[in-house]
């Protein structure tokens, strides 16, 4: 505010564009911290306008109202979402996501599949909602093999980034639940670690405890890659994620059974995560929580 800012343009991927929106929002409350905002202790109401420039195809923020940040000190990792955090303008052009590397392309396609299954599974999941995810997931199964084989396949980079773009939208209008609930203590408490990889280390979990409440629309998403006579979605996705480089546990990213009380901490006391939990289609208790922690080591 000191150099007369009226506009905010990011140039990046989810943690940029998340960076502006708060900004944004900020920028006009002097004297109030970001933490109070990630906190729910603070409510803005208004935001400078604020320009996406989007060059990965995974987190969707472009199109949303949501914002991810981290309190570093608490091993926070929470999601707020306000009416003011909506970009203006959005910019999604495949050529400027040409030169994403091999890893950070497989990051930020599964996290864009993760935004569709929850927003399509979540309990405010709507017509419109499952709509779109469905056609993201579609897509993402199709295209994200050849992106692994050329990432210079343009037609199929360009197909990702609307993939993210309808599983942005999705769960703009619906909600994310309880993969993103547990994944964010996972990278709170390893920063370094993709948040997409996270999400890839629990899905064959999550997706084994809500199938049973949310099969019609799964076998739907999942019609792709399923092969006949399937019927256990854990390792069939366990099988796909395997095939496209993701077969990490969290053993292998650096955490042991010592750390499941952290996680399961943070789960119930990081603001925010208790509203993913709500809308889960299933009920998670915390020993739930626990064991998809200590099935995903």
């Amino acid at each position: 505010m000191e150099f007369g800012s009226e506009a905010i343009i990011a140039i990046g991927g989810g943690s940029v564009i998340d960076t502006a929106k708060i900004t944004g929002v900020m920028i006009n409350h002097p004297g109030v911290s970001c933490e109070k905002l990630l906190q729910y202790e603070f409510f803005p109401e208004k935001s400078i306008p604020v320009i996406a420039i989007n060059l990965t195809h995974g987190t969707g923020s472009e199109t949303n109202h949501f914002a991810v940040a981290s309190i570093e000190e608490k091993n926070y990792k929470p999601a707020v979402g306000f009416e003011e955090m909506y970009p203006l303008y959005s910019i999604d052009d495949p050529n400027l996501m040409a030169t994403l590397p091999l890893n950070q392309t497989r990051f930020v396609t599964l996290d864009a599949l993760s935004h569709a299954i929850e927003a399509a599974t979540c309990k405010n999941a709507n017509p419109f909602s499952k709509t779109l995810s469905i056609k993201s997931a579609d897509l993402v199964f199709r295209y994200f093999p050849p992106i692994l084989r050329d990432l210079g396949d343009m037609e199929a980079r360009y197909y990702l980034a609307f993939a993210s773009l309808l599983s942005g939208i999705s769960f703009d209008n619906s909600g994310l639940h309880v993969g993103h609930a547990l994944e964010h203590p996972i990278s709170a408490l390893k920063p370094n670690i993709p948040h997409g990889l996270g999400l890839a280390t629990l899905l064959p979990e999550i997706l084994e405890i809500i199938y049973p409440d949310t099969r019609d629309i799964l076998d739907e998403m999942f019609r792709p890659i399923k092969r006949e006579g399937t019927i256990n979605i854990k390792m069939m996705i366990k099988d796909w994620l395997s095939s496209v480089g993701l077969g990490e546990t969290l053993s292998d990213l650096g955490f042991i059974k010592n750390d499941e009380d952290k996680l399961v901490n943070l789960v119930y006391t990081t603001p925010g995560i208790k509203y993913m939990l709500d809308i889960s289609p299933v009920e998670i208790s915390e020993e739930m929580v626990r064991r998809i922690y200590t099935n995903s080591l």
